[in-house]
């Protein structure tokens, strides 16, 4: 045989080999696996690559093949392409307090939500343990919930907002979109009720709502306490749905690292505020978060797949029903 026919030989069975799919068994190191130390739901909670988060009561197989990469097969459903895997997820999710808040207005009650970027449960936790934040404390345990991937604001927004995952919101990253889908203010809108938001220096979704934008007239490095005080005017005649967003924990949390003391100590002033604001306010509150951080060196930063970056607290306190 010569060497030439030997040569396309060769490249021909490259070539048939390369088109064999080839499943082998994956080790669980190669797919991120967060099981959760606090036992909610029985089952796991599988992210998908398009953004979407299922559940299932078990996983059958997690296999990986050379074209198609992971494939994991549960009782109910394959997944092609996995993000990662939560082992008992908690019960909530940041895509239900688009309904807490809709069913507050069907019962009459205005809401308040408040929105503390960047708090994770763990650092929600460590902050009532060791007394950083003694009003929210008073109001008792917040509960675990799921955030969206990729764990970052304005896809987890967009989620708090409409309570659908990023594969129906088609909020995947920091670029600005129209959402996909309707979102509390509009059903708020729909029903007679009015809504807006307080929000920082820049308008985050691309929701038609009302916006109160906010920068740091005073010079002190956040816009925290500009966008508090634009809330307790608000709260003076509130809309049916207020959204107020505080981002300087998340701000400290990059710059200092989420556990950090200036991080904590600014967490403090939050609760201070949201102490003033719940005193001032008549209606349902709900206090959450869009996703965790978790340390790096030199600071903190969020994004990945990680129970920092991915667990967030939800606090839902009922002050007043009905005649609103």
């Amino acid at each position: 045989m010569s060497r030439k026919n030997s040569y396309i030989i060769a490249v021909i069975l490259s070539i048939l080999l390369s088109c064999i799919v080839i499943f082998q068994r994956l080790e669980p190191s190669e797919l991120p696996v967060i099981k959760s130390e606090e036992c909610h739901l029985s089952g796991f909670a599988v992210y998908t690559a398009d953004g979407d988060i299922l559940y299932a009561n078990r996983i059958e197989n997690i296999k990986k093949s050379l074209f198609k990469g992971a494939i994991i097969k549960t009782d109910n459903f394959t997944v092609e392409n996995p993000i990662g895997i939560i082992q008992s997820p908690p019960l909530e999710s940041i895509t239900n307090i688009s309904d807490k808040a809709l069913k507050s207005i069907d019962m009459g009650n205005k809401v308040l939500i408040i929105y503390i970027d960047g708090l994770g449960y763990d650092q929600y936790e460590k902050a009532l343990n060791e007394g950083w934040i003694p009003f929210m404390k008073s109001l008792g345990k917040g509960t675990m919930a799921l955030t969206v991937y990729p764990p970052i604001t304005d896809v987890a927004f967009a989620s708090m907002v409409t309570g659908e995952t990023p594969k129906y919101t088609g909020i995947h990253s920091r670029e600005k979109k129209p959402l996909m889908v309707p979102d509390i203010f509009d059903k708020a809108s729909e029903k007679g009720k009015t809504s807006k938001v307080i929000e920082g220096n820049i308008k985050i979704l691309t929701a038609e709502v009302e916006t109160v934008l906010n920068i740091d007239e005073n010079g002190n490095g956040t816009i925290d306490d500009e966008i508090y005080e634009s809330a307790m005017k608000e709260i003076q005649n509130p809309p049916h749905i207020l959204l107020v967003h505080f981002h300087s924990f998340d701000d400290f949390g990059h710059e200092y690292g989420p556990s950090s003391q200036e991080a904590l100590e600014q967490l403090k002033v939050l609760d201070s505020y949201i102490e003033d604001m719940i005193k001032d306010y008549r209606g349902d509150i709900i206090i959450t978060s869009d996703h965790g951080m978790h340390d790096e060196e030199g600071g903190g930063n969020h994004g990945i797949f990680c129970e920092a970056d991915l667990f967030i607290p939800i606090i839902q306190i009922k002050l007043q029903s009905g005649g609103l």
